[in-house]
C-alpha cells in the first residue's frame, strides 16, 4: 500500500526534476523556446507539472495536514510550495534562466487547485 502511494510521486518527481535540471544546464532551449511560442505555455506548464507534482505529494501523504497558526494546510502543498519558491528564487544566478514572478504565481495555483482536488478526494 505504501509503494502504491509513493511510486507515482517519485517518479513524476523524477521527471520534474530532470527537466529542472536540465533547463538550468541549458540543455532544453530549443524545447523552451517552442513552448514560449504557445500563448500561455510557459504558465500552462507550470501549473500543471508543479500541480501535479502537489497532487500527488498530497496523495502520498494521505491527506496529511499541519497547523501553520490556527489554519491547516497539506502537508504535500506546503513542501511543494517551499521546494519551488526556492527553485524559482534560484534562477536569479543563472545567466539563462529568468527569474519570474508571473511563473512562481502560476505554480502556487497550481498547487491551490491541487490542494483542493485532494481535499475533495480525501472528502468523497
Amino acid at each position: 500500500m505504501l509503494l502504491k502511494r509513493w511510486l507515482p510521486f517519485c517518479l513524476f518527481l523524477l521527471f520534474v526534476s530532470g527537466v529542472i535540471i536540465a533547463n538550468d544546464l541549458g540543455r532544453l532551449r530549443g524545447i523552451i523556446q517552442w513552448v514560449n511560442l504557445l500563448p500561455f505555455g510557459d504558465k500552462f506548464g507550470h501549473f500543471v507539472l508543479i500541480g501535479t507534482l502537489a497532487f500527488l505529494l498530497n496523495y502520498a501523504f494521505n491527506g496529511r495536514t499541519i497547523k501553520i497558526g490556527r489554519q491547516k494546510v497539506l502537508l504535500g502543498c506546503s513542501i511543494v510550495a517551499i521546494a519551488i519558491t526556492i527553485e524559482e528564487f534560484s534562477q536569479i544566478w543563472i545567466p539563462w534562466r529568468t527569474f519570474d514572478l508571473v511563473d512562481l504565481a502560476a505554480n502556487y495555483c497550481g498547487i491551490t487547485i491541487a490542494g483542493l482536488l485532494s481535499l475533495r478526494r480525501s472528502s468523497g
